[in-house]
Order: C-alpha cells, then structure tokens, then sequence
C-alpha cells in the first residue's frame, strides 16, 4: 500500500474521531477543520463507539483516562518496492524478404511455434538455378587455368604475371559463385529465434519486393513484466535482484530484474524497470496487468494494526505508545509495507506500547492507565 493511501485512511479514522467526540479536531488534524467548518458539514450517519472502545477510553472515578495498548517487538522485515505494470514481450520481430519473388510455400499459420532457423516461406528460384550453374562452370574453368599458369610457372616456363592474372580471374568466379549461393539461400525465409507466429502479413502466390514483411514473430519466453520506478526509489533498485511479479489472474511468477533506465520519462519522471520471468509453459500474454514486488533491503519493523495509526499536529504519520512512566508519547514513522494483518512500520523503539484503543482521546505527555490486548485480537 502507498504511503498517500495510508494517510488517508489515517485522516479518515481521525475525522470520524472528531466527529463523535465534537472536541478533537484540533489534536488529530490541527488547523484543518475548525468549529465553523464542522457548523457547515453534513451530519454524518451515527456511529456509536463499541463497547470496548468506549470502556478503554472512559476515565477510571477521580483518576486518568483508561486506554487499551499492545506491546510489540520489532523485527526483521524485507522491505520492497512495488511497482505496479503489465507484461510485455522480450523480443517482437517481423521477419522481411530480403530479396524480391514470388511466395512458392508458406510453411506457418498464426499461432504456430517456430524454432531457430526454422523456414517459414519460400521464394520462387527463377533463373537462380541456370546463373548458379553458369557460375559454377566458371569457376572451375578458371581454377583449371590457373593449376596450368601456376605449374608452367614453378618450371619457368612463364612469366610471373600471367600465374596473377590467373589467380585473379579465379577469385572472380569463385565471387560470382558465392553470390548467386548467397541469393538462393535468401529465397528461404527463416525464423530469427525460437517463439510463436503472431501474425502472417504474406499468402501464397504473392510477389513481394525486398523489405517485404511475411511474418511477426513473438519471443514468449522469457517474458518480461515491465513498470515504472518513481524517482524517489529508483537508487534502491538494483539490475540482479530477484523479484516476485502477480499478474492479474492471481498468479505469482518469479524473474530477476535485467534493466533499469538511466533517464527519466520526461513527462512522468518515473524510470522503466523490467523484471525479466521465464515462461516455460507459454501461458503468459502480453500486455497482462501485473505487480512486482522487489526486494531492497531489510529494516527493523513493527506489525501495527492499521486503526493505530495517526496523525500529529504536524501533520506525521506515526502512533501512539505508553513510555514505563504511564505517559503518553507520539512516535513519527516510515510505512514499509501493508498486508491483511495490518502496517509494518520504520523507525520505532525495539519493544513498544502502543495504543490501539482511545488514541484518539489523549494528548502527548498525558498521564493514562494502561489494559494490555493480547497480540493478535480484533480491536
């Protein structure tokens, strides 16, 4: 959960704490509403307090006000950085004709898997077959001229440059002969890598020019899961981390993240990341809304319930504890994570009491009497 959200939901438990109690604007968000905002206001629906908070938060006959508190110890807890996204695909490639003919076979459909090097069509020969046979004529004739210029020369019965000529006029031919052999396998289309064929854009029969497309292929595995790092967290990510990613249908996959942009998006200033996850099964599409977890670090936490939480006068998220001297303290804090059990929170004591039932009734430095909740129960 992002920090804005728990401020609101803190915000909201303390407006309606001030609602009930007519009294308590000015501790839980001083400045923000006063006597004649609240003349204003619609009437809210009546909620009355339950009677567990109403018993802690009533004062003992001639003594201090009774709170309820919990005592917790920190401990370790990884903290991440969650990055909301969608998948994507690690290559898309569309495979072109590199020279000009007619399609004389087409060996794939949409949604075939094709491997490495795999034909996906084939071009028309034409003459190609004559013109390598012409050229491979040619070559021999010219290795044999040049066997004879160079045995005529080793007996010094010719001139050195006459064994040159010869040799270069069989470079020549073997030139030619690569070509038109370069050109023929050019009239097989192949698969650039292992995936699926997204899309076929040639048919059978067709004449296409060189540079024209015949198929789109889809490298789906690995697969990628792609978001956007705010500027605030992109220094504690790191290329290398393995990451966990849930996609939209409940599904968790785990990747290591290979990529993280160096420049800013220069309209959201956010950076690109990339969690890269394998896809063993083919059963990842593109384009899936998905959230990645990555882990930065580890701090020392607190599992707080998440109705603890408030707000000081100056505007700090944080709760309230009871120091060994019965008094009130507030302590300001960082939000790691949040999960169904409630807020992990930074930055508080090793061991702590804190208030969870009438922190909304007592002020800082308050002297109050303390009923210990055991871990784990409903407020």
């Amino acid at each position: 959960m992002k920090l804005s959200y728990v401020v609101a939901a803190v915000v909201a438990v303390g407006v309606s704490a001030w609602l009930l109690t007519g009294n308590l604007g000015q501790e839980i968000l001083p400045g923000v509403l006063g006597p004649q905002a609240a003349e204003r206001a619609p009437a809210p629906p009546a909620v009355a307090p339950t009677p567990a908070q109403a018993a802690a938060a009533a004062p003992a006959p001639g003594g201090p006000m009774t709170v309820r508190v919990q005592t917790l110890s920190a401990v370790n807890r990884t903290r991440e950085v969650t990055v909301r996204g969608h998948t994507e695909s690690s290559r898309t490639v569309t495979v072109k004709a590199e020279i000009a003919g007619s399609i004389t076979e087409l060996r794939v459909n949409k949604g075939d898997r094709v491997t490495p090097g795999q034909v996906i069509a084939r071009l028309d020969l034409a003459d190609r077959a004559a013109r390598l046979s012409e050229a491979q004529a040619n070559a021999a004739a010219k290795q044999l001229d040049y066997n004879i210029a160079k045995a005529l020369t080793d007996q010094g019965n010719q001139a050195l440059n006459r064994l040159v000529a010869a040799q270069a006029a069989l470079e020549g031919a073997n030139a030619a002969l690569a070509r038109i052999q370069l050109e023929i396998d050019k009239t097989e289309i192949r698969a650039p890598f292992a995936g699926v064929v997204e899309d076929r854009q040639a048919q059978m029969g067709d004449f296409i020019n060189a540079g024209a497309a015949v198929a789109l292929v889809v490298d789906d595995d690995p697969f990628l899961v792609v978001g956007a790092v705010s500027e605030n967290e992109v220094g504690l990510v790191k290329v290398g981390t393995r990451a966990t990613a849930t996609l939209i249908d409940g599904r968790s996959v785990q990747g290591v993240v290979r990529f993280l942009a160096t420049v800013a998006d220069s309209q959201t200033r956010t950076y690109r990341v990339e969690l890269s996850v394998p896809n063993p099964q083919h059963n990842i599409r593109a384009g899936m809304t998905a959230t990645t977890s990555i882990p930065v670090g580890t701090s020392i936490a607190h599992l707080v319930p998440a109705a603890a939480m408030v707000l000081d006068d100056k505007g700090q998220v944080g709760i309230k504890s009871v120091n060994p001297q019965g008094k009130v303290e507030f302590h300001a804090a960082s939000v790691l994570a949040s999960d169904v059990n409630g807020v992990w929170l930074d930055g508080l004591p090793q061991t702590i009491s804190i208030i969870t039932v009438g922190q909304q009734f007592v002020r800082t430095g308050d002297t109050v009497r303390t009923v210990e909740e055991r871990q784990g129960a409903g407020l």
